[in-house]
């Protein structure tokens, strides 16, 4: 009874040491890999996410450690981009995942779901003025949600894509008027006009704005056939006067300009809008 009684005490240890042998010199790596769902102990965990030269090993070691710190070198290091995403998978600090984002711009995909796991708007805005890759700096901007942090960007960013990018996110339409009145960038001044309603900016934009493109965009808005008149008459660029002709529904307008306007140019575009109409 003695005997059996000891066989009994030690078989699990005996058995946990034929476990992590198999886990570090086990030939097949399947066989590794069915090892480690008995292994909990982190150092081992640890050392074969480190050394193990089969990626799915490491990255099955990855899915059972949770030292924040060893996720975050093997998030860093690992040459494998399902073990880095293991890695990050298991990481919920969110400092820790903008230090990952900022060391691996070169990695566009990690990136991605580094910043996919972000939810303090502190720290999102800390990363954009930071991060140099311009891809994954859109993706930081859209993983933002305070209103306030984006209004910020939109007014004060060097980079005109980002201002962009956050202005795509901006509701509050005193902020949207005085991007588009005063945005040095004639792209971001034309998309902070697309979202604007008030009728008076809008057509103030499309008499005064020294883009053309910026014009083009808010005669795409007016309504007021007299405001249209006066464009077609007046700009000094094809692209909006020919924009503002198409938004006339009205065939004794067209006419009138017809007879009006000596332009070759714009009398062809009159009357291929009263043909259609």
């Amino acid at each position: 009874m003695a005997d059996e009684s000891e066989n009994t005490r030690t078989h699990p240890d005996k058995n946990l040491k034929e476990i992590i042998d198999r886990v570090f010199n086990a030939t097949d790596y399947f066989d590794r890999v069915e090892a480690l769902r008995d292994i909990d102990d982190q150092e081992v965990l640890r050392k074969v996410a480190a050394h193990d030269p089969d990626y799915y090993v490491r990255q099955t070691a990855t899915e059972k450690i949770t030292d924040p710190d060893i996720l975050m070198q093997i998030a860093l290091n690992d040459n494998d981009y399902y073990v880095r995403v293991a890695a990050l998978k298991r990481i919920t600090d969110s400092k820790v995942l903008a230090h990952i984002v900022l060391k691996s711009q070169d990695d566009y995909y990690i990136c991605k779901d580094a910043l996919s796991k972000i939810n303090d708007n502190e720290v999102l805005e800390g990363l954009i003025n930071q991060i140099a890759d311009r891809d994954i700096l859109k993706t930081a901007v859209e993983a933002l949600s305070g209103e306030d942090k984006l209004i910020n960007i939109a007014r004060n960013h060097s980079d005109f894509y980002v201002r962009s990018d956050a202005i795509k996110k901006i509701t509050d339409q005193q902020t949207l008027i005085d991007i588009a009145f005063n945005d040095s960038d004639y792209y971001v001044r034309a998309l902070a006009l697309e979202k604007i309603y008030d009728q008076n900016v809008i057509i103030k934009m499309a008499l005064e704005d020294h883009d053309y493109y910026v014009r083009n965009k808010a005669v795409g808005k007016i309504d007021d056939s007299n405001i249209l008149c006066d464009i077609i008459r007046k700009d000094n660029d094809f692209e909006v006067r020919k924009k503002a002709i198409s938004r006339i529904a009205d065939k004794n307008i067209i006419v009138q300009l017809i007879n009006e306007i000596d332009d070759h140019y714009i009398q062809r575009k009159l009357k291929s809008r009263l043909n259609e109409l």
